[in-house]
């Protein structure tokens, strides 16, 4: 789902900009852990253009990975000649920069991902959280800091994964659903899961995808005559928390609107959230899912208050 700023984690920030104590620092570490994060990054010299090309977009747009691509993060430097690994909480901090130069490539991935990344960055003094406004620093802790050179970041087969997955939960349906409206989710109907696994070509372009078809379960209801819903069920396959167990698209026969809410997976120990994305891709969190077998009548009842609004 989106990449999207919580009202509690910017309170979050701003309470430990104001005063780093140490309940500040144990409830922005929980929120930052349930967070998708923006790293800066570049590509190397020695990129095969083929990569470069997938990779190439109209600029603003969000693009996927392509499978053996290996971003190098991008690295700021202080005054005192320290450097420091920029982590963003969302495109809106990154823009904050003044007199700096656009970052050519932004990934977004899970902040626990974002960690495994910044480890490997082994020349660096620590990582600091949107460097243009909070200025949070923190360290990093390894198991071999030698002072080596820069590696290259290598995007595993499980954070490979989870962009791919998120990029199109976030991205590519809600934006397919926004702009083609009635005669998308009409092929969405009809087509089924043939129609998801679609939006998977290009990132596991040189791979083989690990979606189906099969893999999708879709059920379309009817409502009313002003309200067509239909639910589906995610596959359970690099299912990671922050994604989609189930989404929901609904659609307005009479006012020709659509709408997007998600079931997303909560970490161990902790509920499900139920989240919508605007036409505008604003994202509103409602909070903990409805308890299961619920959450249908749960969509439906958000969508007709809308409607009577």
């Amino acid at each position: 789902m989106p990449v999207k700023e919580s009202k509690e984690l910017l309170e979050a920030l701003d309470a430990m900009k104001k005063e780093a104590n140490k309940e500040n620092a144990e409830k922005l570490s929980k929120l930052l852990d349930e967070s998708i994060v923006y790293i800066p990054a570049v590509m190397p010299k020695n990129t095969d253009p083929a990569i470069l090309r997938q990779m190439a977009g109209p600029a603003g747009k969000s693009m996927p990975v392509p499978k053996g691509a290996q971003p190098v993060p991008c690295i700021l430097q202080n005054e005192e000649g320290k450097k420091f690994f920029p982590i963003f909480t969302s495109e809106e901090e990154i823009a904050k920069g003044t007199n700096i130069a656009n970052y050519p490539i932004t990934l977004n991935m899970p902040f626990k991902m974002c960690l495994d990344v910044m480890i490997k960055v082994v020349h660096v003094d620590g990582a600091v959280i949107n460097p243009y406004s909070h200025n949070i620093t923190m360290n990093i802790n390894r198991k071999d800091d030698n002072g080596a050179q820069q590696q290259t970041i290598k995007v595993t087969e499980e954070q490979f994964h989870a962009i791919a997955r998120q990029y199109m939960e976030a991205t590519l349906l809600p934006g397919k659903i926004f702009t083609e409206g009635e005669k998308f989710i009409k092929d969405l109907c009809k087509r089924g899961g043939e129609c998801l696994v679609e939006f998977f070509k290009e990132p596991y372009a040189n791979s083989v995808c690990p979606y189906t078809a099969d893999d999708y379960d879709l059920m379309t209801l009817v409502i009313s005559d002003t309200l067509q819903l239909t639910r589906i069920t995610m596959p359970y396959e690099n299912l990671y928390p922050g994604m989609a167990e189930t989404l929901f698209v609904t659609w307005n026969p009479e006012k020709k609107k659509a709408g997007y809410y998600g079931i997303l997976k909560g970490r161990r120990g902790e509920f499900n959230k139920l989240m919508e994305i605007t036409s505008e891709g604003k994202a509103v969190d409602y909070g903990d899912a409805p308890a299961e077998g619920s959450e249908l009548q749960h969509i439906i009842d958000i969508v007709e208050a809308k409607q009577d609004e």
